[in-house]
């Protein structure tokens, strides 16, 4: 069974990879924890990353970089910026069974003059 670092590690490779790769991380008992609200199971998380997929802007990717990122037990942080897009974000993962049984995300967007 994966570790912890395995599935934050997998999570971020993801992204590379495609939708079908980012989803495969999460169960039908899934959830992600946003300020709008709470996903739960793999449509609605598939959908959750296929709209974020779609609103990366060209930069985004070049952009981003990993200001901490720490591994406890069950639990992977990591606070992230993507500079002008996002001025920080901070991912938690709560991993179970080899797979993210919970997630919270939020993003602050950067100011614009």
């Amino acid at each position: 069974m994966r570790s912890t670092q395995e599935v934050l590690e997998s999570h971020l490779d993801a992204f590379a990879l495609g939708l079908d790769a980012l989803v495969a991380d999460y169960t039908e008992q899934s959830s992600i924890v946003l300020q709008s609200g709470t996903i739960t199971g793999l449509a609605g998380i598939r959908s959750f990353f296929e709209e974020f997929l779609k609103s990366i802007r060209p930069g985004f990717w070049e952009a981003f970089k990993i200001q901490r990122q720490a591994v406890r037990g069950e639990v992977a942080y990591l606070a992230w910026e993507a500079r002008p897009f996002i001025a920080m974000a901070t991912d938690t993962l709560l991993v179970r069974d080899g797979k993210i049984h919970i997630q919270t995300f939020t993003a602050l967007a950067e100011d614009k003059p």
